[in-house]
């Protein structure tokens, strides 16, 4: 076998390797974004049961005038 041969026998696998570790590397990170405890929590109010009247909502109107 020559020596080019070996060359880009070694070049190849090398690039090969590569490709697999970044493949590998980023499935991880995914895994790890998919798995993260962060949350966001939220507060949910039906518009027929609020308590104010609809004219605090006329207020904001001329406040953003």
């Amino acid at each position: 076998m020559t020596q080019k041969t070996k060359s880009l026998i070694y070049f190849s696998c090398f690039v090969l390797a590569s490709f697999f570790y970044y493949q590998m590397e980023q499935q991880d990170k995914f895994q790890e974004q998919f798995q993260s405890k962060t949350y966001a929590e939220t507060d949910f109010q039906d518009a027929d049961d609020l308590e104010e009247p609809l004219e605090d909502v006329d207020n904001l109107e001329e406040d953003r005038k």
